[in-house]
């Protein structure tokens, strides 16, 4: 069987084709096996080819320069190979469709302006590839029905406002799209099914959009927006078992939103050397794993999870406890609500501001700040929660409420003008502990129940310190040197 290599075949073809000019329409029909059909069509204002072709082991061929064209090609069966090519066109558009297995479709349109190219396809085993390099407002679409099929849209080379489109249905679909040193482009892939896979990639860019949209099972999606400019990605996975990545390194002012909703569900945020930049991560379900690193400056960082046993764990490239954000004026924002929750956080730099929020059973936060004008907040309600908090640098100040049954708090700050407050109001067990080191700090603890303890180590000047307990077998400690 022979096959079309989508470049070298285009090349081929191109040379041994039908050759038209003018208002030009060409229409090819064949039914059994082994079959070419080929047309070349060049400076007419207006050409249309129209190929058909059923059976199997068939290649067909159509290529448009410098007009207002349209190409329609259709395949049935199995092991069939489609290329349509358009160069330099205006409003032209391509349409591929095949029904049947281990089919392949490829588009190339170049240097156009508002093009479009369609591809479907039908059955196990296809595979197609739309290519379009320096386009301005064109758009490619795959639709794909089956299992185990491949989808690529490559929008490349200095391209403007072009759009990417990609939806498969069915099991084990694999989706790719790709857009190189554009402005203002979109990718949009949506995957039904199970154990899917989809990849988008945008960079040397402005102004991109990326969304990825995976219904089923086993869904991974994998996102990469390095050096862009004010770009976008927004993933949302549902059901079970599904794993997210998006990396925003070496740009400015973009955004990351990951949602997932399901079981097991896992994800990891990178944005590296980058200001200006989001992230909002929101996950609904059981077990579910959350990474995030961001370096740079003015960062915002929201996570979200809501079920059994979620963590929100702040790494490096996916180590286990260190990470976070690392920068000047950093934001992080993390609300738990279920059970067995645990939350790490790790700022380094200055301004940086820490929000956490707990609601649940067995809950567990660790922080740690450094440098200056750092602030922390923290609540957690319920059972057995710990909070461990360090913060180190100057005008650090740090807040706290905690409710229920054996919660441990332990806040430790050093440098200048330190502040804390730890609220722990009725429950057993309960303990604080808080240790200031140098100028101006001032803790406040105040617990209500029983078997509590508190303790408070000062040592610098101009240090106060006030502890309140109601109880039973409460314990205070409080040293000032």
């Amino acid at each position: 069987m022979f096959k079309l290599a989508p470049l070298s075949a285009a090349i081929v073809l191109a040379l041994a084709g039908q050759v038209m000019a003018d208002d030009s329409t060409s229409t090819q029909s064949q039914t059994g096996n082994d079959n070419i059909a080929e047309v070349k069509q060049v400076l007419s204002p207006y050409a249309s080819a129209t190929q058909t072709q059923a059976g199997h082991d068939h290649n067909h061929m159509a290529e448009q320069n410098d007009s207002s064209s349209v190409i329609q090609q259709s395949a049935t069966g199995s092991y069939n190979a489609g290329y349509a090519g358009q160069w330099s066109e205006t409003g032209s558009i391509i349409t591929q469709q095949a029904g049947g297995e281990f089919n392949d479709a490829f588009t190339s349109q170049s240097y156009g302006v508002e093009n479009q190219a369609t591809q479907t396809q039908q059955g196990s085993g296809n595979h197609s590839t739309i290519w379009q390099d320096g386009e301005m407002g064109s758009q490619g679409t795959t639709a794909q029905y089956g299992d185990r099929n491949e989808a690529f849209v490559e929008q490349q080379f200095g391209g403007t406002n072009n759009q990417s489109s990609i939806t498969q249905g069915g099991a084990d679909n694999y989706a790719a799209a790709e857009h190189l040193a554009y402005t203002d482009g979109n990718v949009q892939i949506y995957q039904e099914g199970k154990e899917n896979w989809a990849y988008g990639d945008q960079r040397d860019g402005t102004g991109g959009t990326i969304g990825i949209d995976q219904y089923g099972s086993g869904n991974s999606a994998e996102v990469w927006q390095d050096n862009q400019i004010g770009s976008t990605v927004s993933v949302d996975q549902n059901v079970n078992n599904n794993e997210g990545y998006i990396d925003q390194s070496f740009g400015q002012s973009n955004v990351a939103s990951l949602y997932q909703h399901g079981n097991a569900n896992a994800s990891w945020s990178d944005q590296y050397e980058t200001g200006n930049a989001t992230v909002t991560i929101s996950q609904g379900g059981s077990n579910n794993l959350s990474f995030t690193y961001q370096e740079g400056d003015n960062h915002s960082l929201t996570v979200t999870s809501q079920g059994n046993g979620n963590q929100v764990m702040a790494s490096n490239w996916k180590g286990d406890k260190p990470g976070g954000q690392f920068g000047d004026s950093q934001t992080a924002v993390i609300n738990q609500t279920g059970t067995g929750n645990k939350a790490n956080l790790t700022q380094d730099g200055a301004l940086q501001t820490a929000q956490l929020k707990q609601k649940g059973t067995n809950n567990s936060t660790q922080t740690n700040q450094v440098d200056s004008n750092n602030e922390l907040y923290f609540e957690q309600n319920g059972s057995d929660n710990t909070l461990i908090a360090a913060q180190r640098g100057t005008d650090q100040y740090a807040y706290g409420t905690t409710q229920g049954t054996g919660n441990v708090v332990n806040v430790d700050q050093s440098g200048y003008a330190n502040q804390s407050y730890t609220y722990q109001l009725y429950g057993g067990g309960n303990e604080a502990h808080i240790t200031q080191t140098d100028g101006v700090n001032l803790a406040t603890v105040t617990q209500g129940g029983h078997y509590n303890t508190a303790t408070v180590d000062q040592s610098g000047y101009n240090q106060n310190a006030t502890i309140t307990q109601q109880g039973t077998g409460n314990m205070a400690t409080v040293t000032q040197q």
